[in-house]
């Protein structure tokens, strides 16, 4: 019998902001389905105990320390991966600061420094430095970068933050279209958009404003970080080998208007 294309063995995937959230529930999802997985994060004992998590349940993982807005630890940081782990076909840019929940004309620069720092500069950096050893190698890989529907909505007191998730979402479509076509093999560059995920980083929400929030999703509540995951390994996974270029939404329905049907 043939291997699953929603299977990820003998894939190895390197996960961004590992060590909570999102970036924890994915890592786990893809050591289920097979992948040997790389998990980093600033704090090294938060990705030390996933991927012993990882371990105990029967997957495969290994955790580094990485300050994704730190550029030139990039290469270093691949380095170590594929020596310790083997050669590189997935990655995932989950790392990310937070919103700062402010008004646009209070933001100071250190402010939106910090946080294009990490989401937009790191991200493209790291993206930039994987995919380069694999066009080198010959390789054909996959990248999944996690944006926000704050690229698309306007969403209050989160404009320095919008703007790096609208940066990385064409990120993923412009690389997306260098590198399918002209390499020996395509390297496929998508994007997950999540609406409000109960995450570490939603939990300094104001209540106010979380009741707004889920006011305007249709399913009326925030999504969990596994469901950000499934998608995440969906396209990384040869499932979806014909994608690339897309953003996929995991919205529960955000922006939709909908009559509660009481």
């Amino acid at each position: 019998m043939s291997q699953s294309p929603f299977s990820l063995e003998g894939h190895v995937v390197l996960v961004s902001g590992a060590g909570r959230g999102i970036g924890r529930a994915t890592a786990e999802l893809l050591a289920q389905m097979g992948a040997k997985v790389a998990v980093t994060a600033r704090t090294i004992a938060q990705v030390e105990a996933v991927a012993q998590q990882i371990r105990d349940d029967g997957g495969q993982a290994w955790a580094f320390r990485a300050d994704i807005a730190a550029i030139d630890d990039h290469e270093s940081l691949l380095n170590d991966v594929e020596t310790t782990v083997g050669r590189l076909t997935g990655l995932v840019n989950v790392a990310g600061v937070s919103p700062i929940l402010q008004r646009g004309e209070r933001i100071t620069a250190d402010e939106y420094d910090q946080i294009q720092n990490i989401n937009q500069r790191g991200t493209f950096f790291l993206t930039s430095r994987f995919a380069a050893r694999l066009i080198d190698a010959e390789h054909g890989g996959s990248i999944v970068t996690i944006s926000s529907v704050g690229a698309e909505f306007g969403l209050p007191r989160q404009a320095p933050y919008s703007m790096t998730r609208a940066a990385v979402e064409a990120m993923t479509k412009t690389l997306a279209a260098e590198w399918a076509h002209s390499l020996p093999a395509p390297i496929r560059v998508n994007a997950v958009a999540p609406a409000f995920i109960d995450t570490p980083l939603t939990e300094p929400m104001p209540g106010w404003y979380r009741e707004r929030v889920e006011s305007h999703t249709a399913m009326r509540r925030l999504g969990a970080d596994d469901e950000v995951a499934g998608a995440v390994a969906f396209l990384l996974s040869d499932a979806a080998s014909y994608i690339t270029g897309t953003v996929v939404p995991v919205t529960g329905g955000y922006g939709l208007w909908s009559l509660d049907p009481r």
